[in-house]
């Protein structure tokens, strides 16, 4: 049997080869990160995990294979000692971001006058040694604050540029990111990150301890942290610090054995039960199982409940001036709403997820695009009301529970008409853009459009794109063909997507609806227009 380590340095695969007796794996004649053992992994387990828990492992062919460790993380709100450093904390480590920032400007410049000139690249390695070459002049106090602040400054640099140049060469996901700027007090949140130096959790479970820091009393038991330390089931790989609404939190990135994240004995109480869910704004999720059964969360819009409040808060503190007593309750106040609504908001996605994952053995959800719908909602009270659901946390807080849990999660096609076709008589619904309740334009019976999309959902099938067991909800086929003549109209959605073109695209997307039913109809009474 033959197990191939993969570790995150080359010389952490040294130090394994080195105690294991295992070979370095080359390519092109030189080393690699990657150690291949032979025999079971278990007689090296001791040796690897006494140098790095974060590996991962392979078998012969190249398959990944569960390393028996799972990176979880912490939050704990702790109380702000007297007399302490963290401002200063804060403060370097956004100076050593501005500074980097501006040696990365100046040569960018030089660059730009002279094509030989050397500049420094953009990793934290060059940037780190090169403040250390130069901090003893742009900074003669360093050495008051923890070294972890500029190493923390310069590495969250080096990721911003990193982040500009994937969505600059179209390589990232999401919202264009633009050039990083210098960084503010006034607007730059308050942090640092700790990676090595003196990170620990007391026995009290009151007190975390951080380098140069020392000992800050939490206001929350520790325990779901510190009994795994103290059992060696976790290990503690990075903390930070950081200031919000005021108030100043600790969260630490651990690695947790696989057995106590996945315990064995907890399945869920319906395992041969899948549900379909849909999410929406009036109720934020609507649950339908296979046995028929539907539940509704509701959705408490904590932004909408507290808007009033917050408005009048708003006023009372631009009337204050600034400094005063008075104008430190306003923010004061205004802080706590705005706490009140993020920690509620948080919590309803954390109950729902955790009821799916403890129930049913597969969940099919969205593949939502939440900038698209903000987009189409026009009125900023509807885009507000997107935001304050919360639905982009959904999707990763309940894709790592299931994990966990052994549950299997199926994400249904972006383009799938949930909302569109009518569970019955697959017949299309018509309605109001935001309207309740839908009508079918065949059999013209009235439906919700959360239930019936929710049963739509729950059908869908992740192998036929639209076969739904038996029965086939009906999918429109692109205006312009695909290009294959055996398509029989359940087109497969992915390969509808990327092979019709952008007139059918923009239709089916909703940019042109005229001609996107008036075609739909038009194959409906001629079906052979459709092959054309």
């Amino acid at each position: 049997m033959l197990v191939i380590v993969a570790m995150r340095t080359k010389a952490q695969a040294q130090r394994v080869a080195e105690l294991t007796g295992g070979k370095i794996i080359l390519k092109d004649n030189k080393p690699t990160c990657k150690v291949s053992l032979s025999g079971d992994f278990e007689q090296y387990r001791e040796d690897v995990e006494s140098i790095s828990v974060l590996f991962k492992l392979y078998d012969k062919a190249g398959k990944p294979v569960p390393s028996g460790w799972t990176l979880t993380g912490a939050t704990f709100e702790v109380e702000w000692p007297k007399d302490s450093p963290i401002n200063s904390h804060f403060g370097a480590r956004r100076f050593a971001y501005n500074w980097a920032l501006a040696t990365v400007k100046s040569d960018m410049d030089a660059k730009k006058k002279d094509a030989n000139y050397v500049s420094t690249q953009w990793t934290l390695e060059a940037l780190r040694k090169r403040w250390n070459q130069e901090k003893d002049a742009v900074a003669p106090w360093w050495a008051s604050n923890s070294k972890e602040c500029y190493a923390s400054g310069i590495a969250d640099l080096v990721q911003a540029l990193s982040n500009w140049s994937q969505s600059k060469k179209g390589k990232r996901k999401g919202k264009r990111v633009g050039f990083p700027k210098f960084a503010s007090k006034r607007k730059d949140p308050g942090r640092v990150r700790f990676t090595t130096g003196t990170m620990r959790f007391e026995d009290d479970r009151r007190t975390i301890v951080l380098p140069s820091i020392g000992a800050l009393r939490s206001k929350e038991n520790t325990r779901r942290v510190q009994r795994h330390l103290v059992k060696n089931n976790a290990r503690l790989l990075n903390c930070t610090l950081s200031e919000r609404w005021g108030r100043l939190f600790v969260s630490c990135q651990l690695a947790i054995r696989d057995k106590i994240a996945s315990p064995t004995n907890k399945a869920p109480s319906k395992p041969t039960i899948r549900a379909g869910v849909d999410l929406g704004l009036r109720s934020f999720a609507t649950v339908t199982d296979s046995n028929e059964d539907r539940i509704v969360f509701p959705n408490p819009a904590p932004l909408r409940a507290a808007i009033a409040e917050l408005k009048r808060t708003q006023r009372q503190l631009s009337r204050r001036i600034p400094g005063s007593h008075g104008y430190e309750q306003a923010k004061t106040k205004l802080n706590r709403l705005y706490r009140k609504t993020t920690y509620m908001r948080r919590e309803n996605v954390h109950q729902v997820t955790r009821y799916l994952v403890d129930t049913y053995g597969e969940v099919k959800i969205e593949d939502l695009n939440i900038a698209a719908m903000k987009r189409s909602m026009g009125r900023r009270a509807f885009r507000r009301s997107v935001s304050d659901a919360g639905l982009g946390a959904f999707r990763p807080t309940l894709t790592y529970k299931a994990q966990r849990a052994k549950v299997k999660v199926v994400v249904v096609d972006r383009f799938f008409p949930s909302s569109q076709l009518h569970h019955g008589c697959t017949g299309r619904l018509v309605g109001a853009k935001l309207a309740k309740r839908l009508t079918c334009d065949t059999c013209h019976a009235e439906v919700d459009r959360d239930d019936n999309a929710s049963l739509n959902i729950r059908d869908w099938s992740d192998v036929t794109r639209g076969l739904v067991e038996s029965t086939a909800l009906f999918v429109p086929r692109p205006l312009v063909g695909t290009g294959d003549s055996s398509d029989d109209g359940l087109t497969h959605h992915l390969e509808r997507a990327d092979k019709s073109s952008a007139c059918a695209g923009d239709a089916w997307r909703g940019k042109n609806k005229s001609i996107a039913v008036k075609a739909l109809y038009a194959i409906e009474e001629n079906p052979a227009r459709g092959r054309e």
